[in-house]
């Protein structure tokens, strides 16, 4: 509001995603709590290819289709929008065509773990990803900034020759597992009534260290120690090798009531991150372990790739070596000597909260999005 109670305009911004609900995953979310930031200073106009009903993203021709229509939005409506902002950097051709027609305008490119590791797969797809993303090398200076979700993203991206990589994290997500007021009454059928339970969530997948903390970490310690899995094996002989392992119990995918409240009756959550050369993908930031954090879990977490971005090392939870199975059991035998209280859990969730806030993540998209009026 001005001096008078006049209301102010907002200046106009342009987002556009390929990564949009219903797909499910990090970039969707990302995306979408993005928009929401940006919305609080900026009358956001969203040009977005949502995924499929299944929660799946959007097949090839898809994203061609796509690509072509917000090349097409740009060339006729770019000079309405001084400030762009991509998700991703598959996009940027929509941006090369803003440029032409406001060279002055501020574009942002947001890049991804993902994004600077895929040329370098042994497919086919992999291999013409490969000039695409050269092209992208060529044509950075289109951007006027290159943001990064995470510190390890950053380094990946100098090393790809992008310059000038501003790391800005994510915010905490305002989801259905973050807005949720569980109670215990919330927890799946299964959930083990005696004993220490060990909660794992996410996708499960050879990078996330799920089955390989359940046969390297799990035997060592105490026999009242149960591995609670939920999430899904896109690899069925993955989650099956999983099931096989002893104090291993799969719970399957979780509604966001159910995750919560395993996540607050938890002792300890773990993301046991483990590094894979023979698949090339990175962990680009780790949004779960801020989800986790805000909900008081107490956790533990692989220092490697974005994920150490994601945790506050001391204060929403501990950093641990990747794939150094005695430095877990020592962390979580020191865990379980050291109970955590109601008012620790309380601690714990503020502090995420606050470090991860929307707040923050706006106030850094402001400063570099000021280089255009």
């Amino acid at each position: 509001m001005t001096g008078r109670g006049v209301p102010t305009e907002k200046p106009r911004l342009l987002l556009v995603s390929r990564k949009w609900p219903p797909a499910v995953g990090g970039m969707e979310t990302y995306s979408v709590e993005l928009a929401e930031t940006l919305a609080a200073k900026f009358e956001v106009r969203i040009l977005a290819l949502p995924g499929r009903p299944d929660g799946s993203p959007p097949g090839l021709i898809s994203y061609a289709v796509f690509l072509v229509r917000a090349m097409l939005f740009c060339l006729v409506y770019g000079r309405a929008y001084r400030k762009v902002v991509l998700t991703d950097l598959i996009l940027f051709p929509a941006a090369i065509c803003h440029r032409l027609i406001a060279p002055n305008a501020c574009r942002i490119v947001v890049v991804h773990g993902l994004d600077l590791v895929y040329q370098q797969r042994k497919k086919l797809l992999s291999c013409a990803y490969g000039l695409f993303f050269r092209i992208f090398v060529a044509f950075q200076g289109t951007f006027s900034s290159i943001v990064a979700n995470s510190r390890n993203t950053a380094t990946l991206a100098e090393r790809a020759g992008l310059k000038g990589v501003v790391v800005i994290n994510p915010s905490l997500p305002s989801n259905d597992l973050t807005k949720c007021t569980a109670s215990p009454s919330d927890l799946p059928p299964g959930w083990p009534v005696q004993g220490r339970r060990i909660l794992y969530f996410g996708r499960l997948v050879p990078r996330k260290g799920a089955l390989w903390f359940a046969r390297a970490v799990l035997p060592s310690l105490p026999a009242d120690c149960t591995f609670v899995v939920a999430g899904h094996a896109p690899d069925p002989a993955y989650g099956d090798a999983l099931r096989r392992c002893e104090r291993t119990l799969c719970l399957g995918r979780a509604s966001a009531h159910e995750l919560a409240a395993m996540i607050r009756a938890a002792d300890l959550v773990v993301m046991p991150n483990i590094a894979t050369p023979d698949e090339i993908d990175v962990e680009g930031f780790g949004l779960a372990a801020v989800e986790a954090a805000a909900l008081g879990g107490r956790l533990l977490a692989a220092s490697i790739d974005g994920i150490s971005d994601a945790v506050a090392d001391g204060i929403t939870g501990r950093l641990l070596p990747s794939g150094e199975a005695m430095a877990w059991v020592d962390a979580i035998q020191s865990a379980f000597s050291e109970p955590v209280s109601e008012a620790e859990r309380g601690r714990i969730s503020t502090s995420a909260m606050t470090m991860f806030s929307r707040d923050q993540q706006l106030d850094r998209f402001l400063k570099i999005l000021s280089t255009a009026q």
